[in-house]
């Protein structure tokens, strides 16, 4: 009754306190300042405004001071920039961090513009590069602590570890303290190994406790070894540790995207180059075909002043003067246009003039679009005839085109999902087992106090209390219909694949058989121009002779120096054809950065990198006792081979790109 009547008081007491206080906070609280309420504002139409991007970016300073362009208002450049196409080449792969195109894809869609960065994008990729898939084999470390304190009330003073007392409720304070240290780590073969430790302090107000406070401490070791699914070094390279059906993220896996990611580089790099050697030898043909057409106005002139002497000594035809004044008009338009040209932007469409093929030249070469020097290629095309063995040809397109050899990877890919995919098939049946000591005692750490081991770590060291576990575990999911669907995709997708390949072998046969008529047409096409130029400069000349003795009108003359004018463009343009039809033939059978005389490899690490690979290769070098695992089948067959086509001793000789852009001299 005293009890309960001591309850009530102060539940009463602790009422009116708070009762107090709230009201002294009410009374007591008032503000100096006036209180200003803000009209509410409507809806702001901010939310989908067209902003500038605060980035920390930053204009090219060549971009902001780039002089004006070439163009027909200006007087004719006088300082030229010979260039070979091995100088362009080799700078155009220098200022290429972005690997450019004539259809201006950085600006369409710059996330598909291919990069020097996009082979180690992909093996460095978090989510399914190499270091990736290997990241999930480190180990693992974990650790806490907690700190926990309770307070019950027990109707049996039994449970509460006190002297039963009838007068009053039993009461149990205690405090508490855990502290837990794990090291875990999931091995090639897919078992999870673990250790780990826990440490708790625990001390109460009972009466029945050894000690006041006391510790508790464990040491334990287990493993997880997976018999059925998911076990064996095969599956694990190859779907990884936590593959499951359609998810293989395991080192091979990877290994095979990084391969096919280099093959899609290996495309991008030829394709620019494809590129930049069309738009020299097209630039090549604006000189030529302006040249042209400058030696037919330049004629078509003389001719003129010499129909307006006759005109004004009122001798001859009256209509020779507008006839060649015509003429000269004629010539003059197409040397405006054969100078400037068009430019354009388009992938299909190739930009025609001189101005304006030096322009789109220029942006591959990664230089200044704009100069004072106007880029003139210093090579000319061969005239040599070229002849290609066709069964040679074709078995080297079979091997080395790119786009092949990427689907054989992604091919590859498709196999190892299949295996994988088939290993899930199985039931989940992993054997179990543990081992565990034990520690007891009132202190951490200490020594034997009167017979009894007062310290949780000594007593763990002794040995005394152990603990063991051993068992299976099995677990399947009845049908496994995921396991049956997954199995039937990697092998339609195996299937896809497979059929793309023989379908890709027929478009490069098709392609190989283009170039090759391609090849013969050009060279005729040129052969055929060539004695056409002649006979249109003999003609000329006989026209010329005819006229100035008076037994031909000039009327002849003229159509005589149009057909010229034409026939030595067109010789030029079947000359251009020719060589870029044999550039052809080496872009259809692989051979292309060959016959460039480009290599492509890895670039060179910091010095701390080979060091530390150095001092790491013993790790992974050969056991003796390494008979009982089972050796991987392979992945690939061996560095792709490069610079594979004949050349004369000492010819090729490997020049290193620089690292940061080549600026133009």
């Amino acid at each position: 009754m005293i009890n309960h009547w001591c309850n009530r008081e102060i539940c009463r007491l602790t009422c009116l306190a708070i009762l107090w206080l709230a009201a002294l906070l009410v009374l007591g609280c008032k503000t100096k300042r006036e209180v200003c309420f803000v009209e509410p504002m409507g809806a702001a139409p901010i939310a989908t405004q067209i902003e500038y991007p605060d980035a920390c970016v930053a204009t090219v300073s060549a971009v902001q001071e780039l002089p004006p362009p070439h163009t027909l208002r200006e007087p004719d450049p006088t300082e030229y920039w010979n260039l070979t196409l091995q100088e362009v080449v080799q700078i155009s792969l220098a200022n290429s961090q972005v690997l450019r195109d004539l259809g201006a894809r950085v600006l369409v869609a710059p996330q598909a513009a291919p990069t020097v960065f996009q082979p180690a994008l992909a093996q460095t990729d978090p989510r399914a590069g190499e270091e990736a898939a290997l990241s999930a084999f480190d180990a693992q470390f974990g650790t806490s602590i907690f700190f926990d304190r309770d307070e019950r009330t027990f109707n049996n003073p039994f449970f509460a570890g006190d002297i039963p007392d009838p007068n009053r409720a039993a009461t149990l304070h205690s405090n508490t303290g855990i502290f837990d240290l794990e090291i875990s780590k999931i091995a090639a073969t897919g078992t999870r190994l673990a250790i780990r430790n826990r440490t708790d302090r625990a001390s109460a107000n009972s009466t029945a406790n050894l000690f006041p406070s006391a510790y508790n401490t464990l040491l334990e070791t287990e493993f997880r070894h997976p018999l059925l699914k998911g076990g064996g070094i095969e599956f694990n390279r190859i779907a990884g540790p936590n593959g499951s059906p359609g998810n293989y993220n395991g080192i091979m896996i990877a290994r095979t995207r990084t391969d096919i990611a280099l093959a899609d580089f290996e495309a991008a790099v030829r394709d620019f180059l494809e590129d930049v050697e069309q738009t020299y030898w097209l630039l090549y043909f604006a000189y030529r075909d302006l040249d042209a057409r400058i030696a037919g106005r330049d004629s078509a002139l003389e001719a003129w002043r010499r129909a307006k002497v006759q005109l004004n000594e009122e001798v001859g035809d009256p209509l020779d003067e507008p006839l060649t004044r015509a003429q000269f008009y004629q010539f003059q338009a197409q040397v405006a246009e054969a100078l400037s040209g068009v430019g354009t932007d388009s992938a299909l469409a190739r930009s025609t003039g001189v101005y304006a093929t030096e322009r789109q030249l220029r942006v591959l070469m990664g230089i200044e679009v704009n100069d004072k020097r106007l880029i003139r290629p210093a090579d000319e095309p061969s005239r040599a005839e070229l002849v290609f063995d066709w069964g040679e040809s074709l078995n080297q397109a079979m091997q080395r085109r790119v786009e092949l050899r990427r689907q054989k990877w992604t091919v590859r890919q498709r196999e190892l999902e299949l295996i994988a995919a088939r290993n899930l098939l199985r039931m989940q049946l992993d054997l179990v087992g543990g081992y565990r000591w034990r520690g007891f005692g009132d202190e951490l750490l200490g020594r034997r106090s009167s017979g009894i081991e007062s310290s949780a770590f000594a007593d763990l060291f002794t040995g005394d209390l152990q603990g063991w576990q051993l068992g299976l575990q099995l677990s399947t999911p009845i049908g496994n219909r995921i396991g049956h669907v997954a199995e039937r995709n990697a092998e339609l997708q195996l299937i896809r694949e497979r059929a793309v390949l023989e379908e890709q072998e027929r478009y490069v046969a098709k392609e190989l058989s283009d170039g090759f008529a391609d090849l013969d047409r050009a060279f005729k096409l040129a052969q055929i121009n060539f004695n056409r130029a002649i006979s249109s400069r003999q003609r000329l000349e006989g026209e010329k002779l005819k006229y100035d003795i008076g037994t031909n009108l000039l009327q002849f003359v003229l159509d005589a120096e149009s057909q010229l004018a034409d026939a030595e463009s067109q010789f030029f343009r079947s000359l251009v054809d020719y060589n870029l039809a044999a550039a052809k033939i080496h872009f259809a059978k692989g051979t292309y950065l060959d016959y460039l005389g480009i290599s492509l490899s890895e670039g060179s690490w910091v010095a701390n990198a080979y060091r530390s690979a150095a001092k790491e290769a013993d790790r992974y070098g050969p056991r003796v006792f390494n008979y009982c695992i089972s050796k991987p089948g392979r992945l690939s067959q061996g560095p792709y081979p490069q610079l594979v086509l004949p050349r004369e001793k000492g010819e090729v000789e490997e020049v290193p790109l620089p690292s940061e852009p080549l600026p133009a001299p």
